[in-house]
């Protein structure tokens, strides 16, 4: 399976290579814009392999699949607090970038707010787990 896996992996590099090449020599700017399908088809490439790694192992270890889904429940918890906390005002920097909604707002708001919360936790969790460490020698 993973020599199968590995010659499907060059294929597509090259495939891929082969693209790009024929788009550029004709289009100087047709570049830039396949740059950016490449990093969405690989953004969501990442995404189905990380959904599907983590069904198989909920699949193959039911009983240790506990802190997975404790974590996943825990970040999607943070984020309905995070969108509901988040107020959905419009100021004119976001018209700036063509933020028109307040659902648009809102989840700029939602995101901030998770990346304060998940970094906090773990500069607490670092400084907390260094401390017990310090006072166990």
């Amino acid at each position: 399976m993973l020599k199968f896996g590995r010659i499907i992996f060059y294929a597509i590099i090259v495939l891929l290579v082969i693209t790009f090449v024929s788009k550029v020599i004709r289009d100087d700017f047709a570049g830039s814009a396949m740059g950016i399908w490449f990093a969405l088809t690989l953004v969501v490439g990442a995404l189905v392999s990380i959904v599907v790694s983590s069904v198989m192992y909920l699949i193959n270890n039911p009983k240790s699949s506990k802190s997975l889904l404790i974590g996943t429940g825990v970040i999607a918890i943070i984020c309905i607090i995070a969108y509901s906390a988040s107020s959905g005002v419009i100021d004119e920097s976001y018209e700036k970038y063509n933020i028109t909604q307040v659902s648009q707002s809102k989840l700029i708001d939602m995101g901030l707010y998770l990346t304060l919360t998940l970094g906090v936790t773990a500069i607490v969790s670092i400084i907390v787990s260094e401390a017990v460490a310090l006072f166990k020698n």
